[in-house]
């Protein structure tokens, strides 16, 4: 919001800045059992993500989408600090964020990429799901070899169709075309994965995908979720999430095409 729009005032941002320590805080203070630095999601719908397979073998979970959000969060905090005049907490806040992904990585990572485990024993959790790769949207933090290793992990395991991203590999033995977080297309995680893609680098993926999304929305309606082998509609035939995700991938596609006249232009 304050990269695209003058309303987000420092007046504004006094009142949010608070409230957002305390509830970035939060996540550290009562969502770490184990205490190991990694909060956890206590049941699945705390993450949006309610049914997916991280959930598969029980709760508390620790997953890196969680961990990636909270590293942006504080990002953001870091930028606030400054702006507002609070250089020391501003900096504090930028530690916290570097501190936080490097224990991502130690945690999480392995060569296929990103996994989840169990809170406390720290057992891996065998999944499926495309929300192990929500950690996209960190992009330049990212070496290009672990980049590289998570795009062809996403392609491999058989993520995408004609329509998007399914949330559940179509490989998966736990797939349902309306399993709700186990198959459909969702607009919060497609808006995601498409931010993730151009931070990382992947613009042409990123577009394309925006493409599918569109695409599929405007011929099945703004639905909750979406078959993500037809493209079908399912559940809520009209969903607000939807619709503004629709929005804000068609602005994006719009804004691409200007660049691209104005670049032509300028060539001629």
């Amino acid at each position: 919001m304050m990269e695209r729009s003058d309303f987000i005032t420092d007046e504004k941002l006094k009142e949010i800045y608070d409230p957002l320590v305390r509830w970035t805080n939060w996540w550290f203070n009562y969502r770490d059992d184990d205490g190991d630095g990694i909060p956890q999601y206590n049941h699945g719908n705390d993450s949006g993500w309610d049914n997916s397979t991280v959930f598969s073998k029980g709760i508390p979970v620790e997953t890196p989408d969680l961990s990636a959000f909270l590293i942006i969060q504080m990002d953001v905090l870091a930028t606030i600090a400054k702006r507002l005049g609070k250089m020391d907490e501003g900096k504090d806040w930028k530690q916290r964020a570097d501190e936080m992904f490097n224990r991502m990585m130690d945690h999480f990572w392995t060569e296929a990429g990103f996994q989840a485990c169990l809170s406390g024993s720290h057992e891996s959790i065998s999944s499926q799901s495309l929300i192990l790769f929500i950690p996209f949207i960190l992009g330049e933090r990212f070496t290009n070899s672990q980049r590289e290793v998570l795009v062809n992990r996403l392609i491999e395991q058989q993520f995408e169709t004609d329509y998007g991203f399914a949330t559940e590999s179509l490989d998966s033995p736990f797939y349902r075309q309306d399993g709700y977080w186990r198959g459909p297309i969702w607009a919060p995680s497609t808006m995601l994965l498409v931010d993730g893609l151009n931070a990382i680098g992947e613009k042409d993926f990123a577009r394309k995908t925006a493409e599918k999304y569109c695409m599929m929305a405007n011929q099945s309606g703004m639905a909750e979720n979406f078959n993500a082998k037809t493209g079908e509609g399912l559940r809520d035939p009209a969903f607000t999430w939807t619709s503004s995700v629709f929005l804000i991938l068609v602005h994006g596609l719009w804004e691409e095409q200007i660049d691209k006249r104005e670049a032509f232009i300028m060539e001629l």
